[in-house]
């Protein structure tokens, strides 16, 4: 896999060893390795943002393969706990940072003093003590929790009185296509939609979140809307596009098991929106991010 590497000396190193170790991949999660890659811009400027103190604890909630615990670490000289259920992924993550040195190292170049490390858990029973760490960052995970309130109490729990939580997610009501999408697409995107409700998650999590939050003893302030627009012009093998017929390929069994579509009407959809010609497209979405505190 071809990684643009971000022209910030940083998080060079971080590309590289992504780049190097992306055949390592689970094949049902490789579209997520390559949605972290496509996202490291938005990512990195929102973690640049964050209050993150030299010498904090971060524990990155859900943090699949590893990209926010690295690049946490790289821009504030902190330690970074990366927490997952899913070992194979962790794997590859374990594998990648073996290789960097976010401390500002050989293949580093970030802040001095972090460290990295990763651990296999459970949002519902994070595995560390009350008051274990001064930030708790997680994204894009709490739209796949059937336990939201579970989850958002443990935060609070493992975090310090002051410490910060930020939780970013999506909002399906928040993303706009101009054309619309065609219908072939539209009827895999709402049969995923719906195989992911199936199991408890929810696709307009962003819009809860702050309530969510509040519920489980922190204090919302502020939330932010993270907009995104672009204007396609599509070529062949647009990323993009090959990233979401691969996401789409990974969710067959959930889609069809699930009974959300046959697999007849699965293939066809799938067949017609691969070989759709699409023209210019306008894109606009947005994300949401909480932060929150805890008295």
């Amino acid at each position: 896999m071809t990684v643009p590497l971000d022209p910030d000396a940083r998080f060079v190193g971080i590309d590289q060893a992504y780049a190097r170790h992306a055949h390592q991949a689970p094949p049902e999660r490789r579209w997520l390795l390559v949605q972290t890659i496509v996202s490291a811009l938005p990512r990195r400027t929102l973690i640049g943002s964050l209050p993150i103190r030299p010498g904090a604890r971060v524990l990155d909630l859900g943090c699949g393969f590893g990209a926010a615990s690295l690049e946490i670490a790289a821009l504030s000289g902190c330690s970074v706990v990366g927490l997952d259920t899913d070992l194979p992924v962790l794997t590859v993550a374990r594998a990648i940072a073996d290789e960097v040195d976010p401390g500002g190292g050989a293949g580093g170049g970030g802040a001095g003093g972090s460290a990295v490390s990763f651990a296999v858990g459970d949002a519902y029973r994070l595995p560390f003590p009350d008051r274990s760490f001064d930030m708790v960052f997680s994204r894009f995970v709490f739209q796949h929790l059937s336990q939201a309130e579970q989850a958002a109490s443990e935060v609070t729990r493992v975090l310090v009185p002051g410490g910060l939580a930020c939780i970013v997610d999506v909002d399906d009501g928040l993303s706009i296509s101009e054309p619309p999408p065609s219908l072939a697409f539209e009827r895999l995107a709402k049969a995923l939609q719906a195989s992911q409700t199936s199991y408890g998650g929810d696709r307009r999590i962003g819009r809860r979140l702050p309530a969510i939050l509040d519920r489980a003893g922190l204090v919302p302030n502020p939330v932010l809307v993270l907009p995104q627009a672009a204007y396609h012009r599509p070529e062949p093998g647009d990323p993009e596009r090959l990233l979401m017929l691969e996401r789409l390929g990974a969710a067959r069994p959930g889609i069809v098991g699930g009974g959300h579509m046959t697999a007849e009407e699965f293939e066809a959809d799938l067949a017609a929106f691969a070989a759709e010609a699409p023209g210019p497209t306008c894109e606009i979405e947005a994300h949401l991010a909480v932060l929150a505190t805890r008295p």
